[in-house]
């Protein structure tokens, strides 16, 4: 019999995001429990509330590897190790998209620059911690050759484990096991592989089985998610045609059903949240805290729901954002939240932002035109560039006649809906420093915009040129 692993990623799914700290936990020790190899958790962000999880998690998850995505940054590494750090099996987690389009949108790399950033950011993840994967985000439709170089990368920094990930979930199980096999060429024996298969065709019970055939050591599962296969579906393969197949796990499969029921039942309670930290960590969505076209003593309140003492001038500043982004609809805790700090506590203006043309296309070159405001005069900028982010940051380049070196750029969804607001996070390198600013608007390129504005207007009142 072939021991092969199984490792878990409710933590990754939307109905443990809308979960409270406690529920979270909970899942987790039973996970923990049940013997899964490891139980993944998402991306970190910038709450505090994210390392109060993970550090309560260090202590709960005992029996199985605690994992953590890094992000694409040298900074999501550190932040990664800092919450892992203390369990007793870390594990440090380098995610990345392939395909050229994804690395470009997300990660703002083209696929050469990636094949660097993927070699620096596991080799940083193996200089502090024993146990790095590599996952490959989108695999199967990004060009082989490409990602079979991305995965000799991670393996030659040192990743001891490598993940292909079916996202899209439509591969057929040909063609995953196809994929593991040249996966397996690439990273060598020593490897552990993995694999994440999508359900998007309802394959993923066949393409975890053609994968596992093909010579793959471990597949992920996730409960309350119908996007991937399923734990319980996972054990049912096993309980039905293990022994056919000379395969076996640690996982105890006869109380996946009778876990899969508790976990259910802990994400759906909606009376289950008794810290001050339920619906922060980890949530990207959640119910509407401010009802739509709320002011006055009702936007106090929600403002002061979620721990904020403003000022009547950052007040006004997040009324207008709200104005602005909203579109009379209500907003959730997240949504109001990334408002707040993104448009109070901000240094007096120099310059603001009053419209932005955006011009792109597959059969065009992006080109923006921008106007800013600058004590009364407006100021305008036209230039093409790669991209229309790009194109956008070129004409403010253009206006003020100065170019800062982008030091980072990050873009996230606040929610998951179909209205989401869109995170952007710019670092602008100045003088030796970092300036940082955030943008939030259900347009992603606007978002972008604020956030370059808001770091440049930070280096223009430190020059104290208002």
């Amino acid at each position: 019999m072939r021991q092969i692993a199984i490792s878990d990623q409710t933590l990754f799914t939307p109905a443990a995001r809308e979960a409270g700290f406690r529920q979270k936990l909970e899942a987790a020790r039973k996970l923990d429990h049940l013997g899964v190899s490891a139980v993944e958790t998402p991306k970190l962000s910038q709450d505090e509330a994210d390392m109060l999880l993970m550090r309560s998690l260090c202590s709960t998850v005992k029996r199985s590897a605690l994992a953590c995505e890094t992000g694409w940054t040298a900074e999501g590494v550190a932040r990664a190790w800092e919450a892992v750090k203390n369990a007793r099996q870390p594990r440090l987690i380098v995610a990345m998209p392939l395909t050229s389009a994804q690395l470009e949108y997300m990660c703002h790399l083209k696929p050469p620059k990636a094949l660097e950033v993927i070699g620096q950011l596991v080799a940083q993840a193996k200089a502090v911690c024993a146990d790095v994967e590599f996952a490959c985000q989108d695999v199967t439709r990004t060009e082989q050759p490409y990602a079979l170089d991305a995965i000799r990368a991670a393996v030659q920094a040192g990743a001891t484990r490598v993940t292909l990930c079916d996202s899209a979930g439509l591969s057929l199980p040909e063609e995953l096991a196809a994929w593991v096999q040249a996966a397996r060429e690439a990273a060598g024996d020593h490897v552990t592989l993995a694999v994440r298969c999508g359900n998007e065709l309802g394959l993923a019970v066949a393409c975890a089985v053609a994968s596992l055939q093909a010579g793959a050591d471990e597949i992920k599962t996730a409960f309350e998610d119908a996007t991937c296969l399923s734990a319980a579906a996972a054990a049912k393969l096993l309980r039905a045609r293990g022994a056919d197949l000379q395969l076996e796990s640690g996982v105890d499969v006869t109380r996946v059903n009778r876990t899969a029921g508790e976990i259910e039942a802990l994400f759906t309670a909606a009376e289950g949240k008794q810290t001050p930290f339920d619906g922060h960590a980890w949530s990207d969505a959640g119910e509407a805290l401010l009802p739509p076209d709320a002011a006055g003593e009702v936007l106090g309140a929600a403002v002061k729901a979620l721990g904020y003492e403003l000022s009547e001038d950052d007040m006004l500043h997040v009324r207008e954002a709200i104005d602005r982004e909203a579109k009379g609809r209500g907003l959730s805790r997240a949504e109001l939240e990334a408002l707040i700090l993104s448009s109070s506590r901000q240094v007096p203006p120099t310059y603001r932002l009053k419209s932005y043309l955006i011009n792109s296309g597959n059969t065009i070159t992006p080109s923006a035109h921008i106007t800013l405001d600058k004590a009364g005069e407006a100021l305008s900028g036209l230039c093409a560039g790669d991209g229309p982010i790009d194109a956008a940051f070129l004409a403010i380049e253009q206006i003020i006649g100065q170019h800062y070196e982008l030091d980072d750029f990050q873009i996230a969804a606040v929610t998951q809906n179909r209205e989401s607001m869109g995170d952007a996070l710019v670092r602008l390198r100045h003088g030796g420093k970092i300036y940082a600013g955030k943008g939030i608007s259900t347009d992603i390129i606007g978002a972008a915009i604020r956030a370059y504005i808001n770091a440049l207007n930070k280096i223009a009142y430190e020059e104290k040129t208002v």
